[in-house]
Order: structure tokens, then C-alpha cells, then sequence
């Protein structure tokens, strides 16, 4: 009857669906087959990037604790040299009074009537040459810990910029991987390129962590 097919005609449609059908699922399985080899990649990459990104932030994290040691430090030895500097001009006070009261009775500190005042005075001396001593030794140190600190902050610095572009590429890589997942359930092959050009971007973002080219 017109309009009717032929079993001819139906077997031909049956074998060309057949046929449609089985470019569908090679295309997914090959979708999947390139999902699965990027994913390997960016998963094996982003293990490697949580590695390094540690020893790292440990790098920074020993220089910023030895930069904040010496700065501590030093603000205890300067608070002890201001401390110092006081006690030596009160001394220096005593001393001096001692002196001006000997001018004006008409004695040396080597008149036997002047022996007690000649012994404090010798004592103020000696105290003001040891607080000499051990600020100008307190003001050394403070600006040797000075420049520590300067040179553990400056050492501190490019660690923690990799760090920055560890945790900046290991962001992307792990959305990357997102859009892989998404890539199998909704067998968008657009994904799968946004997928692999996210991840790029992030092992990009993670190499010049390592080698601080930007």
C-alpha cells in the first residue's frame, strides 16, 4: 500500500540507527576516554603542587618565626639598654655631686677626711664604666638582631609568594576537575575544553610559583 515501507525500508532505518547509536557511544566513550587521561593529569599535578606548596609554606613559616624571634629580642635588650642608659645618669648624677661637694669643701678624694666620699665615688665610676660597657655591648646586639630580622623578612618573602600561586593554581586545577565530573554526566564536549583550559591555566598559575617569573 502507498505510504507504507517495505521491510526493506524499515530494516534499512533499523541498521541506520543501529549506526547513529553506536557513533553516539564511541563519541562518549572517546569523551570519557579524554575526561579520564586529563583528569589523571591535573589530579597528579595538583598532588604534586599540595607538596610543594607544604615545603614551601614551611620555608616561610621557619623564616617569619626567626624574623619574629630576633624582633622580640631586640625590643628586650633595647627596653634593658634604655633601662641601663636611666640607672648610668642618676649614677653619673651621684658621682658628679660628689665631686662638687669635695670642690666646695677644699678636697680630693685622696684627703683622709674625704675617705668615705672618695670610696663612693670610686664605686659610681666603676658602676658607670660597667653600665658604659654592657650598653655599648646591648647596642651591638640589638643591631645585629636588627638585621636578622631584616634578613629573615626579606628571606620569608618569596616563599610566600609561591605559596600565593600554589593555592591560586591548585584552586583552578580542583574547579578544572569539577567541569571534568560534569563532563561525563552531561557528555558536553565544551566542558571538557573549558576543563582542560581552566587546568592549563592553573598549572600555569603553579609553575611560575616555582620558578617566580611574574
Amino acid at each position: 500500500m502507498p505510504g507504507e515501507k517495505t521491510e526493506k525500508e524499515l530494516l534499512q532505518e533499523e541498521v541506520a540507527m543501529g549506526h547513529a547509536r553506536e557513533e553516539r557511544e564511541r563519541q562518549q566513550e572517546e569523551l570519557k576516554n579524554r575526561v579520564s587521561v586529563a583528569a589523571i593529569v591535573l589530579t597528579t599535578a595538583l598532588s604534586f603542587i599540595g607538596n610543594v606548596k607544604g615545603d614551601r609554606n614551611d620555608a616561610a613559616g621557619s623564616a617569619k618565626g626567626a624574623a619574629e624571634t630576633a624582633r622580640r629580642q631586640a625590643a628586650e635588650l633595647w627596653a634593658y639598654y634604655q633601662t641601663a642608659a636611666s640607672e648610668r645618669v642618676t649614677m653619673e648624677v651621684a658621682r658628679d655631686r660628689i665631686r662638687l661637694d669635695l670642690a666646695k669643701r677644699g678636697l680630693t678624694r685622696d684627703d683622709p677626711d674625704a675617705r668615705i666620699d672618695a670610696l663612693k665615688l670610686t664605686d659610681y665610676e666603676e658602676r658607670v664604666r660597667d653600665f658604659d660597657r654592657q650598653t655599648t655591648q646591648v647596642f651591638y646586639r640589638v643591631q645585629e638582631l636588627e638585621a636578622q630580622e631584616d634578613v629573615q623578612q626579606r628571606r620569608s618573602v618569596e616563599p610566600s609568594r609561591a605559596v600565593f600561586r600554589y593555592e591560586l593554581g591548585g584552586k583552578l586545577i580542583t574547579l578544572a576537575l569539577i567541569l571534568l565530573s560534569v563532563t561525563i554526566l552531561s557528555s558536553k564536549r565544551w566542558l571538557l575544553w573549558a576543563g582542560i583550559a581552566l587546568g592549563s591555566i592553573g598549572l600555569l598559575v603553579a609553575f611560575d610559583g616555582y620558578f617566580l617569573l611574574l
